[in-house]
């Protein structure tokens, strides 16, 4: 068997015989399935099944809809059926998923995903006229769509996808208007297969040009008002010109203000990605007084917005980044010091009218500069309540009634889980949370007839944990892109003391869906420093050296090199002079191996 790993081609040497053929045609279906598409390279036998089958796995059709015990077969990208009794497929590669939970794949509302970050431009040219700049060092690039920039081998792609994402809605980096945003799938060769949509969102922001109009936040609203009047009157031209063009000059193309065009006709929203409150107002400003579509991301100090936002009919896109608090016990403490002679009325006021009766403000005052002490203490109070606000954004959004869905704009990937976890300890709602990453995440971003949740007909976009998404414990096991298999690496388990010496000869035989095969495993060394080798019958030649020999209490595991066809791995457990466990192929799922001790290391 272990040879065949090494090469597919090996049984055409051995014997004619109709054992020794019926033996190699076993192995060679057990090795010739694909390796998991994270680990494939152009030079690898390609896929021969895009069939899936998660066997008995808990369900998570959607918020609050769970099948406790259900089978989810893929098929060519799409979910093909969902239920206890689905039937599957023959050519489907099985995996057992007992102890295992499926959900929707998580939507990342917004960022720059697999677009990498344009390097500084050392070398820029000073402005002849800085009131007047050229677009491009104005930061209006409307034109430019991100489905142009994209570099599918990007690593913030892989990333956001071992977090459990399968789709973003991806903008170009730049100032106030950098371009069109795509949603794109995060899986895919090229960059082409990785677009679902080329045009989502017209992306804008607050940002100023640096030394050049429009170099201040207001100068950007004013700009922002401009361009789109300018856009209106083009486009009124360029229809009367289509309408009837004798006697009329042919209009002059202008990319800028045809990058508007789809807005105007409200098939597009400007997408403004707000970094506080203020900027909140001043996108909800310019959508009543110009009337385009919105989309609103970011959100941060959206507590204090919370009546405007009700009224904005905006899908929303809440930040996932938090700020961090420090690792000192006076980090959490909101207690402020008695640093007053007399009793202060520390009685809590609203901050602002739009504010939430829960936000309010305290005496942090101090008497002197000698109270050094206390007036430390009472900054870190503050600054512990100024954080609880955030952390409480996403329940606060919730209770107001507000759908929302997430960005990962500014996070990095591996704070997301953790974050999520903050929000849920401050009142956002599980099912809540489920529903930002993925049901109210498609809505936002008009994709839910085709991904969101795990139904018939929907997309394969999956994600497959070992336990309840939001405890600290789960890991991820799979994600499904658009059908495609991407297994994840997980922590290894703390190790017990040896219960066992593995050492010695080992005859071994596996229980594969064609028969059984079986070989020889050998170990040599103390429990804490193993090696060994494993061969197969049926196909003679070259031992495999084993890897990450590894004895916990009664238990067995190693891997060794299957070639192209990647690591097998193996797990048993040891009683005496015998062991029982599963032999894993990538891409194939676990088969029961067995085995006895026919030698100890001195014999």
């Amino acid at each position: 068997m272990v040879q065949l790993l090494y090469d597919p081609m090996a049984f055409l040497r051995c014997r004619a015989t109709r054992a020794s053929l019926l033996c190699a045609a076993c192995l060679l279906a057990l090795v010739c399935l694909p390796r998991p598409a994270s680990a494939q390279s152009d030079d690898e036998v390609p896929r021969v099944t895009r069939t899936y089958a998660l066997e008995n796995a808990r369900v998570v059709r959607a918020p609050g809809d769970v099948l406790e015990r259900a089978t989810v077969v893929v098929r060519d990208g799409l979910i093909l059926r969902v239920g206890p009794d689905a039937a599957i497929p023959f050519d489907a590669q099985r995996i057992a998923a007992d102890s295992l939970t499926v959900y929707a794949g998580f939507i990342d509302g917004l960022s720059h995903t697999g677009i990498p970050t344009p390097k500084p431009d050392q070398d820029r040219e000073d402005v002849e006229r800085p009131g007047d700049p050229p677009n491009d060092r104005a930061g209006i690039q409307p034109e430019r769509r991100a489905s142009a920039m994209l570099d599918a081998s990007d690593s913030s792609i892989e990333d956001l996808r071992e977090a459990g994402f399968t789709v973003a809605h991806v903008v170009p980096h730049g100032r106030m208007l950098p371009g069109h945003g795509a949603v794109i799938l995060l899986a895919g060769d090229a960059p082409n297969a990785l677009v679902v949509r080329d045009d989502a969102a017209l992306f804008t922001q607050f940002e100023s040009a640096s030394g050049v109009y429009p170099a201040t936040d207001m100068a950007v609203i004013a700009k922002l008002r401009q361009l789109y009047r300018e856009a209106e009157r083009r486009q009124r031209v360029e229809t009367l010109y289509a309408d009837n063009a004798s006697g009329m000059e042919r209009p002059a193309f202008d990319p800028v203000h045809q990058a508007f065009f789809p807005v105007l006709d409200g098939d597009l929203p400007m997408a403004f990605y707000t970094e506080d409150a203020l900027d909140i107002h001043r996108a909800l400003s310019l959508h009543r007084d110009l009337g385009f579509p919105l989309m609103l991301a970011g959100l941060n100090q959206s507590f204090l917005t919370v009546d405007a936002l009700r009224t904005a009919d905006a899908p929303l896109l809440l930040t996932l980044d938090l700020p961090e608090a420090k690792d000192d016990e006076a980090a959490s403490d909101t207690t402020a010091a008695d640093t007053t002679a007399a009793p202060t009325d520390t009685t809590a006021t609203a901050m602002t009218p739009d504010a939430p009766e829960s936000f309010f403000v305290r005496d942090f005052r101090t008497r002197s500069y000698e109270d050094v002490e206390d007036e430390t203490k009472n900054l870190e109070a503050r600054q512990a309540i100024e954080r609880e606000k955030y952390y409480a954004t996403a329940a606060t959004l919730h209770e107001a009634g507000l759908r929302f869905g997430f960005t990962t704009m500014d996070v990095k990937p591996k704070d997301v889980h953790d974050n999520l976890r903050t929000m849920i300890e401050h009142g956002l709602p599980e099912d809540a949370a489920l529903a930002a990453l993925t049901t109210d995440a498609a809505s936002a971003l008009g994709l839910s007839d085709v991904t969101g949740t795990v139904e018939d007909g929907k997309m394969a976009n999956l994600v497959v944990t070992d336990g309840p998404l939001f405890a600290e414990e789960t890991e991820i096991r799979y994600v499904f892109v658009d059908g495609q298999l991407f297994e994840m690496e997980t922590a290894p388990e703390a190790t017990e003391p040896a219960a066992v010496t593995p050492a010695g000869t080992w005859s071994y035989e596996v229980e594969t869906p064609q028969g059984t095969i079986g070989g020889v495993l050998t170990l040599s060394g103390e429990p804490d420093d193993l090696e060994g080798t494993i061969t197969n019958d049926a196909t003679p030649g070259e031992p495999a050296n084993l890897e990450d020999v590894v004895v916990s209490g009664t238990t067995l595991s190693f891997r060794f090199d299957g070639g192209q066809f990647g690591e097998i791995s193996v797990n048993v457990d040891i009683e005496g002079d015998t062991f029982e466990g599963s032999l894993s192929v990538p891409d194939f799922g676990g088969m029961p191996i067995s085995g006895t001790r026919t030698a100890s290391p001195d014999r």
